[in-house]
């Protein structure tokens, strides 16, 4: 008898507190995240086994602080923080088609593609009209870092 006490006194704890009361998000995905610089987020993939098999970087808009509708990052601190992600010499080689880079346009999407021996890292954009005269103003919103001998799950 004394055993049978003891098992259901452990069961309604078990329900009580080791089980989370609010399943609200339960449906939902959960997505890991890390904020590499100051409203910078680097978000990975993973492939079975374990192993980033892609990078996202994009800015945080919403915070504590406030909210941030600066869409943009810059150039200098997408190309620094990928050199801390995976340093060029983890990249291998450059490709030797279209020396490694190409730019492509579609509507006013800009991606820049920069193809290594192991990784293919994009960075996506837009480009505005600028103030003056067929001036154009573009802005990187978007990078990611793929492995090309991971395969995401």
């Amino acid at each position: 008898m004394p055993k049978v006490i003891y098992l259901a006194c452990a069961s309604i704890f078990f329900v009580l507190f080791a089980v989370p009361q609010d399943r609200t998000f339960s449906k939902y995905r959960v997505i890991e995240a890390f904020e590499v610089r100051p409203g910078v987020l680097m978000m990975p993939k993973h492939s079975r086994n374990g192993e980033v098999c892609e990078i996202g970087l994009e800015k945080l808009h919403y915070s504590l602080n406030g909210i941030d509708l600066d869409w943009a990052l810059s150039r200098g601190e997408i190309t620094q923080i990928l050199r801390e992600l995976v340093p060029p010499n983890e990249r291998g080689p450059r490709s030797k088609l279209f020396g490694g880079e190409l730019i492509s346009r579609a509507g006013l999407g800009l991606t820049t593609s920069m193809d290594f021996e192991r990784v293919l890292i994009r960075i996506y954009g837009r480009q505005l009209p600028g103030s003056h005269r067929g001036e154009i103003v573009t802005g990187d919103i978007v990078a990611t870092i793929h492995w090309k001998d991971r395969e995401c799950q």
